[in-house]
């Protein structure tokens, strides 16, 4: 994609954009923030991107919302699924329609400063070995507010494989909302399972770094009430979400994500002395960050409810 540059009278050398950023908004009943969010990415001022809106079967305003905003701007993309697929379906499906060399997922109640898709595309531009950039996570109230909680942030540049791989293992899931090269998510299997997002975390950083754009910042919303660890998986495994549809799955929530945290580990291009002490590794590991993921959860509503 080129454009005609205006620098000097009667010039028609082209100047060629940079990159096609698509962004991908998944949605379900989103229509109390849609609009607000909408106007956070269309601000950016990275001037080549696509979003990409993917709505499961929303039944508030979030359809007009969306064909307001497609009408108005060529960026916006909408599409919509008439009955529910579960989240992550449709988590997948934006990926599956993007056309850039990156790509990144965003809710569609969150908020983003102007330069978050300039500045980690910049960054991954500037660092062949990156496979993810994402800025500062900052956590606000259902009034924009911003609240005390804070999370802490991975920069893999410098790390071996399998060490860029045990930080993500014990580290957050922001990244997952960062920019990502397109071509290795692609790459990635998608599972309808509890912790998708570590397994395509665990995949993605040993195929390449993460690296922290320090002056952008993703504005992440919390406006929910606060789940007990039990009702959180209960909400996993419904008809709604999607993410558990056999009956072990159901029945045992997280059971297959050990699993398959093993078999990235495989087929991964470590060398097999490094897989073994991988796996070693993961044996005392995963039920560890189990317990303590568990009880932090039961921490967070005892503290909410007193």
């Amino acid at each position: 994609m080129t454009k005609t540059s205006q620098r000097g009278e009667g010039s028609n050398k082209p100047e060629q954009l940079p990159p096609l950023v698509s962004v991908g908004m998944p949605v379900r009943n989103e229509d109390r923030f849609l609009e607000e969010s909408l106007h956070s990415l269309l601000a950016q001022d990275y001037v080549n991107l696509e979003i990409i809106i993917s709505d499961n079967a929303s039944t508030d305003r979030t359809a007009a919302i969306c064909r307001t905003f497609s009408t108005r701007d060529r960026r916006v993309h909408y599409h919509r699924f008439d009955t529910n697929h579960g989240a992550a379906e449709n988590f997948k499906r934006v990926v599956t329609l993007a056309q850039g060399k990156y790509f990144m997922w965003a809710a569609g109640h969150d908020l983003w400063s102007p330069n978050l898709v300039s500045e980690c595309v910049r960054q991954l531009e500037n660092e062949p070995d990156g496979v993810i950039a994402f800025g500062c996570c900052t956590w606000i109230d259902a009034a924009g507010r911003k609240m005390a909680r804070s999370s802490g942030w991975i920069d893999t540049r410098g790390m071996v494989p399998s060490a860029r791989f045990f930080s993500v293992f014990w580290g957050n899931m922001q990244p997952i909302y960062g920019v990502i090269k397109t071509g290795a998510l692609k790459k990635v299997p998608f599972l309808s399972c509890i912790g998708t997002d570590l397994l395509i975390l665990s995949e993605l950083t040993l195929v390449g770094h993460f690296i922290h754009a320090t002056t952008a910042e993703w504005k992440r919303r919390d406006f929910r009430d606060l789940e007990s660890y039990r009702d959180r998986m209960q909400r996993y495994c419904s008809s709604q979400f999607g993410l558990s549809r056999s009956f072990l799955d159901r029945l045992f929530p997280t059971v297959r994500l050990p699993l398959e945290i093993a078999k990235i580990v495989l087929r991964s291009r470590v060398s097999w002395l490094e897989k073994v002490g991988m796996l070693l590794i993961l044996l005392v590991s995963l039920p560890l960050r189990y317990i303590i993921g568990r009880q932090e959860r039961i921490d967070r509503v005892s503290s909410n409810n007193n």
